[in-house]
């Protein structure tokens, strides 16, 4: 049993990006092997390994072969024979297909370490081609290392625009492009992400975008300087599609998230419309929950200051409204709840009414 280091850890090490997953690769062993010495496998039919004590997982050296469309049809081959350099060759990108062993050697049989001091992110094989979700790996990375100034060699590019062509992207789980998309979400420039998917024909995946992209690729560049703020920056990408929530369900988008940027649509509009009448207002914000959780909307009106849709005077008469309206109280004495329901009603709407953007 040989053990290394391989993948992210191994880049992000030679780049000096800290990271904190490990993934490590065993070649010349078995499956029973692995059971004998403690590790409990992932899975019924992946040959990955959890470590009994790191819980870090550990893979056997393995070869694939496609038997069906999507990301997950492969058949292994983990025999003893399996070389490292035969491991290191399905994977994705030459700066992922390095190697380090336990005594801090590196092995690099695809020139990876060249491509790293050179900033060039290029495809390790034709074994590529065989899984689509790497078309929206490699847009991750490119907006991973955008700040290092890391960029597509054509034959890559070249390559990513066949796949998206290709009916293999329609079989691929929704839930893992989203994971890939959340991902480079949390990143700086994650503006990126987008950008290469359109520019390598892979932005028709996210239904609606593209009518969007001119427009609000602008303003996710305003965010290019934060990380992990996943939801504001997935609200400004769907900014005004009209097939956002068909997406939304397609890639699995958790509740939270959804939910943040259906209010941020909502508020943007709100603010746009020149015509929006004081009781379309109010009636806006109750469904929205204002009155019990005011935190998303709140959110909403600093994003748009942030992206500069409006400015420090809007907002300051926005938030203050929107005190107004949470402190309104009404005496309910004797009163049905239908008729305190109409009081507070009428009661906000008079405080909107003080409101010089609402008319």
């Amino acid at each position: 049993m040989k053990i290394y280091l391989v993948g992210g850890a191994v880049r992000d090490e030679l780049l000096g990006i800290p990271f904190k997953e490990k993934d490590w690769l065993v070649v010349n062993s078995s499956h029973e092997e692995m059971l004998e010495k403690g590790f409990k496998q992932v899975g019924k039919h992946f040959p990955v390994y959890l470590h009994p004590k790191s819980k870090e997982e550990y893979a056997l050296a393995r070869k694939e072969t496609k038997i069906g469309k999507g990301h997950k049809k492969f058949k292994f081959d983990t025999n003893l024979k399996i070389s490292l350099k035969e491991d290191l060759k399905r994977r994705d990108i030459t700066i992922n297909a390095i190697a380090k062993d336990e005594g801090g050697k590196l092995y690099d049989p695809y020139g990876g370490i060249k491509d790293i001091k050179s900033k060039k992110i290029r495809i390790v094989s034709n074994a590529f081609f065989e899984d689509p979700l790497r078309i929206f790996r490699v847009a991750r990375f490119k907006a991973k290392l955008s700040e290092l100034k890391f960029s597509l060699t054509e034959e890559t590019i070249k390559t990513l625009k066949e796949m998206s062509d290709n009916e293999e992207v329609n079989y691929l789980s929704g839930e893992r492009i989203w994971d890939e998309t959340q991902k480079a979400l949390s990143y700086k420039n994650s503006s990126n992400y987008f950008k290469t998917l359109k520019k390598i024909n892979a932005l028709q995946y996210f239904d609606g975008l593209d009518s969007v992209y001119k427009e609000n690729i602008k303003l996710l560049e305003i965010l290019d300087n934060s990380e992990n703020r996943i939801s504001e920056k997935w609200a400004i990408m769907n900014l005004n599609s009209k097939l956002a929530e068909d997406l939304e369900q397609k890639i699995k988008i958790p509740k939270k998230i959804s939910n943040f940027r259906k209010t941020f649509n909502k508020i943007y509009l709100f603010q746009e419309n020149g015509n929006v009448t004081k009781k379309e207002l109010l009636t806006g914000l109750n469904k929205m929950n204002f009155f019990r959780d005011e935190t998303l909307i709140i959110t909403s009106f600093l994003l748009l200051r942030e992206l500069k849709i409006i400015s420090s005077k809007e907002l300051k008469a926005w938030k203050q409204m929107l005190i107004e309206l949470k402190d309104v109280k009404i005496n309910v004495k004797n009163l049905k709840p239908n008729e305190i329901k109409s009081m507070l009603f009428e009661k906000r709407l008079k405080t909107i009414s003080l409101f010089e953007y609402v008319k």
